[in-house]
């Protein structure tokens, strides 16, 4: 039978199934209607699992099947797949590529415009983050300042150096303040969020590429200005960087390249360090009982062991020293 519940920060939805009919259904409630076919001689090891949870503008799941499958789900329409296997292979063709994907080797990003085909070899388990195609296409827009009607990128990701290397990395960190959903703060969650989608954009292949290495005039003072002020009047709630750019009043690549030549860091380290401040100040000034994480997480800095190591760079002591210190404990 098929177990599937509401999203909760402790209980994700599950489809644990061994019928293949049942896991085609509940599959496709989650990504799309596919068609889904096993071979005979693979059906007795027949096991759909697939635990999801949902986040604005994006999911994050783990699929496997346990045999091998073919997935057949044409164009995905409304979102891309990245797909990044875990354990074992499969071959995906996208559009008129195929790829060979393995864990730790190859890796696959679909495109909603472009017909998709899979086959999963046996035991193949992929770690998949489903991106909205409105959020993908609002994020260049805002980066390019032009509309995109449809971006299609080139599907294999080679995932042992550079980029794809980076991609899996900052997926593996978005499945783990998934999974602590509870615990990580949603201004933390839009940043990797946000932050993956940048990373797609600027470091993968698309149609639209030559549109985003086009050189920026500069943003200006004023521009720059307005972006430092909107960091520290809204760092305690959930900013992206198209809201930064949006206050500054240009677009999103301009003020990015501007930004960075005037302060010597990038927006999203901007947010960061305006953060870490906010992290000293509660330190400093301890209310009650509040401990490091707490503190850490009330901050906007989601990931505890990142935070305290950034905050011992900056202030050349951790968290934990400087809550003692100010608490008057040796």
């Amino acid at each position: 039978m098929i177990d599937i519940g509401k999203q909760q920060p402790d209980a994700r939805p599950v489809v644990d199934t061994h019928d293949v009919d049942e896991a085609r259904e509940a599959i496709g409630r989650i990504f799309c209607p596919h068609f889904l076919l096993v071979d005979g001689a693979w059906k007795s090891g027949f096991h759909a699992v697939h635990d999801v949870v949902e986040e604005p503008g994006h999911s994050i799941n783990v699929v496997s099947y346990g045999s091998a499958v073919e997935i057949d789900p044409g164009e995905l329409s409304r979102f891309f797949l990245l797909q990044l296997p875990i354990k074992g292979s499969a071959v995906v063709r996208c559009g008129g590529e195929e790829t060979h994907v393995a864990a730790g080797r190859t890796a696959t990003l679909l495109s909603p415009t472009l017909s998709t085909r899979m086959r999963w070899a046996e035991g193949c388990e992929k770690l998949i983050v489903l991106l909205e195609r409105e959020l993908v296409e609002s994020h260049f827009e805002t980066l390019a300042h032009e509309r995109s009607d449809r971006i299609e990128f080139e599907p294999a990701i080679d995932l042992t150096h550079g980029i794809g290397q980076g991609i899996f990395q900052h997926s593996m960190l978005m499945s783990g303040a998934a999974k602590g959903i509870s615990h990580f703060p949603e201004a933390y969650r839009i940043m990797l969020r946000d932050g993956l989608v940048n990373l797609l954009l600027h470091g993968l292949s698309h149609n639209r590429s030559g549109r985003l290495k086009r050189s920026s005039e500069g943003a200006g003072r004023v521009p720059v200005q307005r972006a430092e002020n909107y960091i520290r009047a809204n760092v305690e709630r959930p900013i992206t960087a198209a809201d930064i750019a949006a206050a500054a009043g240009v677009p999103l690549r301009t003020l990015q390249d501007s930004y960075r030549k005037a302060k010597g860091r990038t927006l999203m380290e901007a947010v960061q360090d305006v953060r870490l401040e906010l992290l000293r100040k509660t330190l400093l000034t301890p209310s009650g009982d509040i401990s490091v994480a707490d503190a850490v997480f009330a901050s906007g800095l989601g990931h505890l062991g990142r935070a305290a190591f950034a905050y011992r760079e900056r202030y050349g002591e951790t968290p934990s020293q400087t809550l003692r210190q100010s608490r008057g404990w040796s």
